[in-house]
């Protein structure tokens, strides 16, 4: 996300404490507040357990509080909930110590190989 704008005051007259920022991608624009978005950034500072740690597969399970390690991203991570989408998907939220939260499908059923003669 890219910074666009700060509000100038508040409705009252006061100082605003918002900012306006947009995404590089989609264009869509949002207004945070700076002291949420200080929070955030403080708790996405994930500190997790290298020492026991399971590597991330979408076929895999696991459960909230575990340590995974994402192959691809090269970044360690904390399982923060469990979900199930819309389409029945199963899916994990993880804070990583790099990337901050990211959601990830698990569970999911490898495709059965067909052979042709």
């Amino acid at each position: 996300m890219e910074l666009v704008g700060e509000m100038q005051m508040d409705a009252q007259g006061g100082d605003s404490q918002k900012v306006w920022y947009r995404c590089t991608r989609c264009k869509h624009s949002a207004l945070l507040a700076k002291d949420e978005l200080q929070r955030q950034k403080n708790g996405s500072s994930v500190k997790v357990d290298r020492d026991s740690f399971e590597q991330y597969a979408k076929e895999k399970m696991y459960s909230v509080g575990q340590t995974i390690y994402h192959t691809e991203w090269d970044d360690y991570g904390k399982v923060m909930a469990k979900q199930r989408m819309s389409n029945g998907i199963q899916a994990i939220t993880v804070a990583f110590e790099k990337l901050g939260e990211r959601r990830l499908v698990v569970n999911i059923a490898p495709e059965p190989v067909s052979e042709t003669l």
